[in-house]
This record gives C-alpha cells, sequence and structure tokens, in this order.
C-alpha cells in the first residue's frame, strides 16, 4: 500500500510542478488562475510550486513528511476551490497545466481522494505491521498506481467522457 501511495502522489505531484514550471508563460498562466484567491503576486504561485515539488522526492526518502505535505496541500487546494465555487467564480483549473475546464465540484471530489490517498499512505507507514513487498507485488502496486496516477492527471478529460 505504501509504494503504490508513494508511486501516485510522487507522480500527480511532480507532474502538476512540472506543467507549472515548464514555461514563463505556463507560470503566468498559473499565477493568474490564482490571483481571485491570493490577490495577485507571484510568491503564492511560486510557493505552491515549491510545495508540489517537494512531495515527489520526500514521499520517497522521508514518507510521513511527505505523506504530510501532501495531505497539507492537498488540504489547501481543495480549501481554495470550495472557496471558488462558494464565491461563484469562474477559475480555470491550471492543476496539470492549460487546462480547459472551469474549477468544479469533481475538483473537490478528485482532492478528497488524493487525501484520502496520503492519509492511506501515511498510515501504512506509521502503523504497525507493514509487510515486505516481493516482485509481482512491487510490479502489481507500480502500475495500479501509475494507471490511478494518469487518471488524476487527466481527471477533466475523463469526467467530460462520461459527461460529467
Amino acid at each position: 500500500m505504501e509504494l503504490a501511495c508513494q508511486i501516485l502522489l510522487a507522480v500527480v505531484f511532480g507532474w502538476s510542478a512540472v506543467s507549472k514550471l515548464a514555461s514563463r508563460e505556463a507560470f503566468r498562466r498559473f499565477g493568474r488562475s490564482i490571483e481571485p484567491l491570493t490577490g495577485g503576486g507571484t510568491w503564492p504561485a511560486a510557493a505552491l510550486c515549491a510545495a508540489e515539488a517537494l512531495v515527489p522526492p520526500l514521499v520517497v526518502v522521508a514518507p510521513p513528511v511527505g505523506f504530510g505535505l501532501a495531505a497539507g496541500l492537498v488540504a489547501v487546494l481543495t480549501a481554495g476551490v470550495a472557496v471558488v465555487l462558494r464565491r461563484g467564480l469562474a477559475v480555470r483549473c491550471r492543476c496539470f497545466g492549460g487546462g480547459e475546464a472551469d474549477l468544479g465540484t469533481r475538483h473537490v471530489v478528485r482532492n478528497l481522494a488524493l487525501l484520502g490517498v496520503a492519509a492511506l499512505g501515511l498510515a501504512a507507514v506509521v502503523l504497525p505491521g507493514g509487510a515486505g513487498i516481493d516482485g509481482p507485488g512491487v510490479l502489481l502496486a507500480a502500475g495500479v498506481a501509475l494507471l490511478a496516477a494518469a487518471l488524476v492527471i487527466r481527471f477533466d478529460d475523463v469526467a467530460d467522457l462520461f459527461g460529467q
């Protein structure tokens, strides 16, 4: 369980950070998308990108810290989406770069699922009773985690496909 959570969160947060930092324009678009919540300036966007970029290495080398950071970051981002929804703002989802969908309830659901993954990973690390994992188990955990990460990253596309 720990390995699957590590891979999923490392891929999701790594992709998110890289997509925002891929170019100056990508970073500007992200910064503009969060202006209604932050009042502008580059530091909030930079701080969020830095926190996202820290999750992948931390879930690997210091799992309790990495899972905790991921959970805290997802909680903050979910609160931001909730504020956008409560204020009735039309804010583009720039979570993974150049999305075209406005933030909505489905993004809260996606974030709550990520929060669950972070909590599950943290529980797997801190609670006693963890068992070693063998070769086929590693492959299964990695495969499931990569598929789940792809679904999270392309969440808007999947939701649009099913008319949600």
